[in-house]
């Protein structure tokens, strides 16, 4: 299995693991790394050791971070640079996450995973628009008449 550590500013790590778990159901091999006002990066970098290690079974492990740049990207870059199974990606959000657990059910091959995980976090970004709704419901209409 590949593993998954989550981790992002505030309580961003538990509380998008939270909605994923609630919509998917308990996962296995992931941790959540929060950041919350007044921890240190010596704390964050600790948090990590102790997620790879308790990760240690798996062939790769995705570590996903809220920002570009920031403690937590810092922390995990720290990481990656000096082990090749780890992974990193930012900007995460909740489509990207379910997608990425999802699959990883059904395939262990991180170079097969890899290829769409980030056109999935940007497909799951968009602007409601009230017109198009109207006009797929005008569509489908159209479509029962005989």
């Amino acid at each position: 299995m590949i593993g998954i550590i989550v981790s992002g500013h505030g309580h961003f790590a538990t509380g998008v693991v939270s909605s994923l778990e609630l919509i998917m159901g308990k996962q296995s091999d992931l941790a959540a790394i929060d950041f919350p006002f007044g921890s240190s990066v010596v704390e964050l970098e600790k948090q990590f050791d102790e997620a790879i290690n308790f990760l240690d079974s798996c062939s790769d492990i995705v570590i996903m971070t809220d920002l570009f740049s920031g403690s937590p990207f810092n922390a995990a870059m720290k990481k990656a640079m000096s082990n090749p199974n780890l992974h990193l990606y930012y900007g995460t959000n909740l489509g990207m996450l379910m997608e990425f657990a999802s699959k990883r059910l059904f395939n262990n091959d991180y170079s097969d995973l890899s290829k769409d995980i980030i056109d999935q976090a940007r497909n799951s970004i968009g602007k409601f628009d009230p017109d198009q709704l109207n006009n797929i419901a005008s569509d489908s209409d159209e479509s029962d008449e005989f």
